[in-house]
């Protein structure tokens, strides 16, 4: 019994401590500020819509290169490679490259490379056409660009020992054809000259 007892007792204790504890719900709660009463506020004035800046006047377009000029310096071009020491040492087949337009208006320059073609035909010995326009083709769906390196190798495979490429640009008015002439084996450059006009 005194066991019985014991329990009694310590039970009689833990009740007695747990009620002296203080309660953690009891305490005040934190005291709460009333909110100030909303006043209407005055309306906003509308926002103006953004200011876009126009844009300054557009360049003046680049004037057409008129063919009759070109055709001229085509002209041109050929007979001063003509009246060159550089065309006596050309002795095998000239891959002809057309005539590159750097000149900002559209150009003719598969006609103006038939002109130039046709002026030099007497002198130089151009490589089969057929064969060029394949190995561009070719060239062109492998994705190649035209660089003086895919040049090179065109002309190599069509069999030329020569190349000879035209540029055409363009200096305000001033119209310039500028050509050159290289042999592939060495690289050598054989001749450069340039004719302009406008």
């Amino acid at each position: 019994m005194t066991m019985f007892r014991l329990t009694l007792v310590l039970a009689t204790s833990v009740a007695v401590a747990a009620c002296s504890m203080p309660n953690p719900y009891s305490s005040q709660p934190a005291p709460v500020k009333p909110a100030d009463p909303v006043t209407p506020s005055q309306p906003q004035p509308p926002t103006p819509p953004p200011v876009i800046e126009m844009p300054t006047a557009p360049p003046t377009p680049v004037p057409d290169v008129r063919n009759a000029s070109v055709e001229r310096l085509v002209d041109g071009l050929a007979n001063r490679l003509k009246q060159s020491a550089a065309l006596n040492e050309v002795a095998g087949p000239v891959l002809l490259n057309p005539i590159r337009n750097n000149a900002g208006s559209p150009v003719d320059t598969q006609g103006l490379t038939s002109r130039l073609s046709a002026n030099l035909s007497g002198q130089l010995n151009f490589a089969d056409g057929a064969t060029v326009s394949r190995l561009r083709q070719q060239l062109a769906y492998q994705g190649g660009r035209a660089d003086m390196a895919a040049l090179v190798r065109l002309g190599k495979q069509s069999g030329a020992d020569y190349l000879l490429s035209t540029e055409l640009s363009r200096s305000g008015s001033t119209i310039k054809l500028q050509g050159q002439l290289m042999e592939l084996a060495s690289g050598e450059l054989l001749w450069s000259d340039q004719v302009s006009g406008r």
